[in-house]
């Protein structure tokens, strides 16, 4: 009896370990605030091969992109994604990099984004407050990592090239494209901000929503579920 009670204690403490994001976000640790925004239920990591099909260079296709104001937050490995890649020479596998995919229109994210940037002022920043206090708005999701050899030298060219390849969906919406695309300017770590209307907004019971996009040859696909995105008892995405 006293092991049960034991393991389940440790279970609890667990749980509220993983569950940072459940604390005022002045709370968090600059640890807390950089795995939200890349190893977190708003943010998920895909590994994408610097290999096209036969193990040459990739094609160039589109990317860049600025979320808030353009600054990136380099990623870390999260379970999730996937990607599947064209056919290739056996042992052809060239180089591989993180590309994460994070919810900019939630606000944990618009949390760890002002946690990380003003620090132990966030809370006290009208800057800050201006990013937090944003209403409700289109679904946002920004693609994040070294993605230049992928990308078109024209920002308007890769964005074009992203609509016709990106969507976001669940089982009851089906397919959603992207109404704008937004492709920064090209650096180590580019991002590229899709926002996606809210004509038709997801709940808890669609249980699972997919972002499925393409850099070169690579389909890249990462699931996000619901369950696991509600704060304050709201789905917040």
């Amino acid at each position: 009896m006293k092991k049960t009670a034991g393991l389940l204690l440790l279970f609890g403490c667990g749980l509220v370990a993983a569950d940072f994001w459940q604390k005022p976000y002045m709370e968090w640790s600059d640890k807390d605030a950089a795995k939200m925004m890349s190893n977190s239920p708003w943010a998920k990591s895909v590994g994408v091969s610097m290999s096209g099909p036969g193990g040459g260079a990739p094609p160039m296709a589109p990317a860049g992109g600025g979320g808030f104001g353009g600054a990136g937050v380099p990623g870390g490995p999260q379970g999730g994604g996937g990607s599947e890649f064209g056919p290739g020479a056996p042992g052809s596998a060239g180089p591989s990099f993180d590309v994460v995919a994070r919810w900019q229109s939630a606000l944990p994210i618009r949390q760890a984004f002002v946690r990380l940037k003003f620090g132990a002022e966030a809370d006290k920043s009208a800057e800050a407050a201006k990013v937090l206090e944003q209403q409700e708005t289109p679904y946002e999701i920004v693609l994040s990592g070294p993605m230049g050899p992928f990308l078109g030298a024209k920002p308007e060219d890769s964005a074009k090239a992203l609509s016709e390849v990106s969507f976001l969906s669940s089982s009851r919406t089906g397919a959603i494209k992207a109404v704008q695309i937004q492709v920064g300017k090209p650096g180590k770590t580019m991002d590229v901000v899709f926002v996606f209307p809210r004509s038709m907004p997801f709940t808890v019971e669609d249980r699972e929503v997919e972002f499925i996009t393409k850099l070169g040859a690579s389909t890249l696909k990462y699931k996000f579920k619901l369950k696991d995105m509600v704060l304050n008892g709201k789905l917040d995405m």
